[in-house]
């Protein structure tokens, strides 16, 4: 295994290629740093003076990385907004962060045409100051316990989306979006590189019936308290309290045949990893790609390939995490206007969720996931038993 400010890996395969020695490497977990010990901390996080790497596609500059957060310490970064632009799953997408005294702002749009098919999600919030904690207890190379909650919670998100349909029927191909970090903090804790990493994910799928047919709404979602994950013995369950509101604004749909439409939204995400991710982003815009690949694919044609080529989702695979998060799900269908009882039912699921993957774990635990806390919130038009169960 190589340590270093900047990188955390274990080796699993050398071997040379004319002027090349080419290392197969694989992501640590974390009994890969500890064999026996217990690690604990209480981490404030600041958004009014957080340093920290936000909205980047590319690594951080390295003067960054001397301002990593020592134990018992606080995390720091720049007031000014930070924005994204680009395409992300062939979604168009914008997104910003503001950090401000006591919370940081966030605000993102996406949206897509495919086919006369059109969807569009936006959304705002703030997530206020908040507390990362972690008990950790590594025994003969295996996490026995561990326990890792974001306490003193506190946020709201509201949404808004559209969905039209132009012409013939489509599909939304590649309905689940994974935005860029809107916040990476460093917190090296005990030499350990760990990264706190704050993220959305989104899906969106319409369902329209019919050519020009629209549909629109909104909901609002709020949460306050403490998400955790407590894991011992390869078992899990929820540690903490939280509470959290959702509500549904006025929902429009225009169609003469059934519709529906669904936007799911898992934001805040709040993920504490290994530190990687920043790293790997860093050599590999340094590396070239078409170098890279035909070293790797030699290596694992080789006697030392042990190694296999990964070619990672970067969109959905987090590696070596453990993470507490906010999901709400909305989905509304409709009869359409020719139906003897044009029924419309929306409904907001709202989800507190916490889970930790092998990686962070070991590979005897395996990835553990909990719900804390689940609230549906549901309006039935017209308000009649025959258009479902409330």
């Amino acid at each position: 295994m190589v340590t270093s400010m900047f990188l955390t890996i274990r080796i699993v395969a050398v071997a040379k290629h004319e002027k090349h020695i080419v290392v197969g490497t694989d992501y640590v977990d974390l009994p890969d740093f500890i064999q026996k010990g217990h690690m604990q901390w209480k981490a404030p996080i600041r958004f009014g003076s957080l340093l920290a790497s936000t909205l980047a596609e590319t690594a951080p500059q390295p003067g960054s990385w001397k301002l990593w957060l020592s134990p018992g310490g606080t995390v720091y970064a720049s007031s000014s907004a930070i924005s994204y632009s680009g395409k992300v799953s062939g979604w168009n997408v914008k997104a910003s962060v503001t950090p401000s005294s006591n919370r940081l702002d966030i605000s993102f749009k996406v949206n897509k045409e495919i086919e006369g098919l059109g969807a569009m999600l936006s959304a705002k919030g703030y997530l206020k100051d908040f507390f990362s904690n972690a008990d950790i207890q590594v025994s003969d190379g295996s996490v026995d316990n561990f326990n890792y909650a974001a306490t003193n919670l506190n946020g709201e998100m509201n949404a808004e989306f559209a969905a039209t349909r132009g012409g013939d029927e489509a599909k939304m191909d590649e309905p689940n979006i994974k935005l860029p970090p809107l916040a990476k903090i460093p917190m090296p804790i005990g030499g350990i590189p760990f990264l706190l990493t704050i993220n959305a994910n989104l899906i969106i799928k319409p369902g329209l019936g019919a050519k020009k047919e629209a549909a629109k709404g909104s909901f609002k979602i709020t949460y306050d308290g403490q998400e955790g994950i407590q894991v011992h013995a390869g078992n899990a369950q929820a540690s903490g309290t939280v509470s959290g509101d959702g509500s549904i604004g006025n929902i429009v749909s225009e169609s003469l045949a059934p519709h529906a439409l669904l936007v799911g939204m898992a934001a805040p995400k709040i993920t504490l990893g290994l530190g990687l991710e920043s790293a790997m982003d860093m050599l590999t815009s340094a590396f070239p790609s078409s170098l890279a690949d035909s070293l790797s694919d030699f290596l694992s044609n080789s006697t030392a390939g042990k190694w296999v080529k990964k070619k990672a989702d970067k969109s959905f695979k987090t590696q070596a995490s453990a993470s507490v998060q906010t999901v709400a799900v909305f989905t509304m269908a409709a009869a359409g206007s020719l139906a003897m009882l044009p029924c419309k039912l929306s409904h907001v699921m709202l989800e507190f969720k916490a889970g930790a993957d092998g990686y962070l774990l070991g590979k005897k635990v395996g990835d553990k996931e909990v719900v804390l806390l689940k609230k549906d919130f549901v309006i039935r038009e017209p308000d009649v038993n025959a258009c479902g169960e409330k």
